[in-house]
């Protein structure tokens, strides 16, 4: 009796509880891997068409005006203006000239869905927070929007129609559009800093207004516990992935330890344990499954004697199958010789060693040197190229006006 419980505590140490739940549970580890590479390429493919977008890319992170509706001196204001903003709030502020939305072939009916969308296309403010602005002239259409992220309150659209009203407008029945646009700038700035409170006090700023009927505080950012990136909708997909991969990998287990007769005599088969299937497997089969690459089942009738032998693979093992025996019990080990760097490769060693058949095999490979990404360069210059944005969103909120 203790002798036995030596062979069984033996074999047990062969597989411990980690390697026993790969071994169980793999079908449904590589389908939540399979569909894990799956929603990557969905959103790629996301990313490549949001590329191709009809919209006009943000090339630059405060102002771009694409109309030709601004000055150059006004830009540089508006320029630091924000920028300053950004630093001090982090909240991201962009302003977008356009002759007429109509210039783009995206659909959009009004300037408050063109405002939404390209908002959206390019994801300004924090993906958390939802704090982005887009400040939006069309002289052309004789409309200017402000369009908010999803994370402001009701009070932010007040603000929003105030300084256009109040502070755009004015300037742009004059026909001084980027003088109006400027003015715009510091409201906002003034108005939606989070770290300023006015006081009420009339200011010289022609950026400030002082309207008794709207509060000067700026406005809250909403926490009702929704989220407004889309995100919802996205673990909604993700949730139901995740159902149908369980549901898969249930099946796959029933089907493995499904109760099976046998093909000759119509007698029900057993199972073997771990301990008992040994006997019934060769050497090679023996030694995958005291590394734990391939776990077989050894089905066995009591009555004639027949038995089946099943492999199950195991993906995360870490061992691959030999070109010698073609058995998967090759382990590969990377070593490092130099590394590689921006101006020169790097070096390699590639080791293969079998453990079932004594393969041994060793091999260099060059590493490519490093390459500086788009982001990276983008933040050295400081200007240039297109730039990316937090991910915020935007639900429709803000403000419009005409004149």
């Amino acid at each position: 009796m203790i002798g036995e419980l030596m062979m069984q505590g033996v074999a047990w140490t062969r597989r411990t509880w980690f390697t026993e739940l790969w071994h169980r549970y793999r079908y449904g580890f590589v389908a939540i891997a399979t569909t894990l590479i799956l929603l990557t390429s969905s959103f790629s493919t996301a990313a490549q068409n949001r590329s191709q977008s009809p919209y006009p890319p943000l090339l630059d992170p405060y102002v771009n005006d694409y109309g030709q509706v601004l000055n150059a001196n006004d830009k540089a204001t508006i320029r630091a203006t924000l920028a300053q903003f950004t630093n001090e709030t982090r909240i991201q502020a962009v302003v977008l000239a356009i002759n007429s939305v109509s210039d783009y072939r995206t659909g959009d009916a009004s300037i408050e869905a063109f405002a939404t969308n390209i908002f959206n296309t390019w994801g300004l403010g924090d993906r958390s927070r939802n704090d982005g602005i887009l400040i939006l002239v069309a002289p052309r259409d004789r409309r200017v929007r402000i369009e908010l992220g999803a994370g402001y309150d009701s009070s932010g659209d007040r603000i929003a129609q105030s300084i256009i009203d109040e502070v755009m407008l004015p300037y742009f029945r004059q026909g001084q559009i980027s003088q109006g646009t400027v003015a715009g700038v510091n409201a906002v700035v003034s108005r939606f800093n989070p770290t300023r409170v006015n006081s009420g006090a009339r200011n010289n700023n022609p950026g400030v207004i002082n309207n008794p009927g709207v509060s000067n505080a700026p406005p809250y950012l909403s926490n009702d516990g929704v989220s407004h990136d889309g995100s919802s909708e996205i673990w909604n997909i993700v949730g139901g992935l995740i159902a149908v991969v369980t549901g898969i990998s249930l099946f796959q287990i029933r089907r493995r330890y499904r109760k099976r007769s046998c093909p000759q005599c119509q007698t029900p088969m057993t199972r073997l344990d771990e301990m008992a299937d040994d006997q019934y497997l060769n050497r090679e089969e023996q030694r995958e499954e005291s590394l734990g690459s391939v776990d077989y089942d050894v089905w066995l009738c009591q009555s004639c004697g027949y038995h089946s032998v099943n492999p199950y693979q195991n993906y995360f093992s870490g061992y691959r199958r030999c070109s010698r025996c073609d058995r998967k019990t090759l382990s590969v080990r990377t070593q490092t010789i130099y590394s590689a760097t921006y101006t020169s490769t790097g070096l390699a060693r590639i080791t293969e060693t079998c453990q079932n058949c004594s393969y041994d095999h060793s091999y260099d490979r060059i590493i490519p040197h490093l390459t500086r990404s788009d982001n990276d360069h983008n933040s050295s210059s400081g200007s240039g190229g297109d730039h990316s944005s937090g991910g915020g969103h935007s639900s429709g909120g803000g403000a419009s006006g005409s004149w």
